[in-house]
């Protein structure tokens, strides 16, 4: 197996009929800067499993609404309209391969909402980031490791997550799964900013371009392993990620208090796909 035979298979997932018609046309607004709030929650609450996943997200204990938004109108007026459109575009590409499709499936996508939560909460204190993007790049930055799993299940749950899982990749499949990821997001029509953040998160300082919210994902998936670690965390922790914290001022003190600001929603988020 090749890249080429990754690609491929990207392209197929890319063009299959399958993929949901609704993902096209939230693209089309959540893109577009003159698109009104509007368009976009009449379009989430013309269906209910997307409208239903959005309500969740945007009453986790999280975002400090636990409870309080029974309706999209609410939740765009509480977390507006960009962090809406983050999430609803993120739960549409998740509909592509669903939780309940495979229990590792389910694992892996709890990762990723867990780095997206951390992502965000990161933003919030970073300001040369934007949250809303931030928490988009981190619930799509490892989409990558499911192509490669379904593409062949037991090839790739033969490599493991370790601390060599990506040299292990190159050799079965011949790309890691960031790469994969990024050709994926790339052929969907996501924009370069959300590609190449899935293309470098494990390698931050290789990314030429929007650095700051590469950083930003690749410390949250390191910190994943520190604050909720599990066997499908890939979250090395390098001499990369002391000096992301360098540069964003990060202090221990902030660090901690994410922490626990992440242990009030753990239990949420896994729960979120558990009971999906």
């Amino acid at each position: 197996m090749n890249a080429a035979d990754v690609k491929r298979f990207v392209k197929g997932i890319g063009n299959l009929s399958t993929i949901p018609l609704l993902l096209d046309k939230i693209q089309t607004i959540v893109w577009n800067e003159n698109a009104s709030p509007e368009k976009l929650y009449e379009l989430i609450a013309a269906d209910p499993a997307l409208a239903e996943r959005v309500l969740r997200t945007a009453n986790s204990v999280f975002f400090g609404h636990s409870g309080e938004i029974k309706s999209i109108k609410q939740a765009v007026l509480f977390l507006g309209f960009d962090r809406i459109k983050s999430i609803a575009i993120g739960m549409s590409v998740m509909n592509i391969f669903p939780a309940g499709s495979s229990f590792k499936v389910e694992k892996l996508w709890i990762h990723s909402y867990e780095v997206a939560f951390i992502a965000a909460a990161l933003s919030d204190v970073v300001a040369m980031t934007e949250p809303k993007e931030c928490f988009l790049s981190g619930l799509l930055h490892d989409t990558g490791r499911i192509i490669l799993y379904i593409m062949d299940h037991k090839a790739y749950l033969d490599i493991e997550t370790t601390d060599t899982m990506l040299e292990k990749e190159s050799v079965v499949f011949g790309c890691t799964h960031a790469e994969a990821g990024a050709w994926f997001l790339e052929e969907i029509g996501m924009p370069p900013d959300i590609v190449s953040t899935t293309a470098y998160h494990h390698n931050p300082s290789g990314a030429t371009e929007n650095r700051d919210m590469v950083s930003i994902v690749a410390l949250a998936e390191a910190l994943s392993r520190k604050l909720s670690p599990r066997i499908e965390d890939d979250g090395i922790w390098t001499r990369e990620h002391d000096a992301i914290l360098l540069e964003f001022g990060l202090s221990e003190t902030a660090i901690l208090q994410l922490g626990e600001k992440f242990n009030e929603a753990k239990s949420e988020i896994e729960s979120f796909f558990s009971s999906s």
